[in-house]
């Protein structure tokens, strides 16, 4: 079972103790003292997490251990995917203390199943367990689909470019109008080349106009490249982490900013400035260097909706 990290932080309690025997005409019967230990959890936004339930890789999730010792409570042991031992002197609480809550926030930091096993001990030894069990799985990656690009045209109007975090597309027009750093935020661009044909390329690589020139104070270096994913492979990737497993397998140390010729169907990497990577669907091509020219591309990210 993997390793999950932890941290232990507050408790509150409030105290009592006394013990209790009863008796009949022959005998002495010790009554059991009551000790009880329940769990309640929580994801990092509110949500309740039940026992057995599924929480996001990297998430942080919290459980509160609530003790009720009737001879007052004395330690707590943590087994499984976190261990740890806590007594009523670390968390500053006088003798005799009957009710605690003590709160782990635990971060999920490995893929598969955990469970984590909780001890009560009173102050005379008796104990009572209770466990929590949860599944870490990872995020469903961000889709941003029908991102359409329009060839370059004379008069600077087409929507030629697109910023993958903004998910919007700029023509150079909008990019040069404003006081705005929009080319930042520049990703790649479309055009459609005598001989390279449908073609994305960065704003360092761009062919067709000259960025420079044109007073693009920032023309990202975006990595591109053609790959042999199928559509169907990419069709199966819905997590993070299988966008993360599919850009590991692609060498991108001969990769450059330009990928030429592409055909429907095809599946590009693409790596940001900012270091975000994820795959390019191109799903339609239409027209050529025209008015009619435009691609049409879905983008899944290595990174969570």
């Amino acid at each position: 079972m993997k390793k999950i990290s932890k941290k232990i932080i507050t408790i509150f309690s409030i105290s009592g103790i006394m013990v209790f025997y009863a008796c009949n005409e022959n005998e002495i019967i010790p009554v059991i003292p009551e000790l009880n230990i329940s769990i309640s959890a929580t994801t990092s936004d509110g949500v309740t997490l039940i026992n057995g339930g599924e929480v996001n890789l990297s998430d942080t999730f919290s459980i509160i251990v609530s003790i009720s010792a009737e001879l007052g409570f004395n330690t707590l042991n943590v087994s499984g995917n976190v261990t740890s031992t806590v007594n009523r002197n670390d968390l500053n609480l006088a003798t005799g203390t009957k009710n605690v809550d003590i709160t782990f926030n635990i971060n999920s930091g490995s893929l598969g199943e955990g469970n984590i096993d909780f001890q009560a001990v009173d102050e005379e030894g008796n104990t009572a367990t209770t466990s929590f069990s949860f599944v870490v799985v990872s995020p469903k990656a961000k889709i941003q689909t029908a991102v359409i690009l329009y060839a370059p045209l004379g008069d600077l109007s087409s929507e030629t470019f697109y910023s993958i975090l903004n998910n919007e597309t700029y023509s150079r027009n909008e990019v040069e109008s404003t006081a705005d750093p929009i080319s930042t935020s520049i990703d790649f661009g479309y055009y459609y080349g005598a001989s390279d044909n449908a073609s994305l390329a960065s704003p360092a690589e761009y062919p067709i106009y000259n960025l420079s020139d044109a007073g693009w104070m920032t023309r990202n270096a975006t990595i591109l490249s053609a790959t042999a994913i199928t559509s169907a492979e990419y069709l199966e990737m819905i997590t993070v982490s299988d966008l993360e497993a599919a850009t590991s397998g692609v060498d991108l140390s001969n990769a450059n900013g330009t990928v030429t010729n592409l055909s429907e169907g095809d599946i590009l990497i693409f790596k940001t400035v900012q270091d975000i990577q994820g795959l390019i669907n191109i799903s339609t091509i239409s027209g050529t260097d025209g008015s009619d020219g435009m691609i049409e591309i879905e983008i899944k990210l290595a990174l969570s909706e």
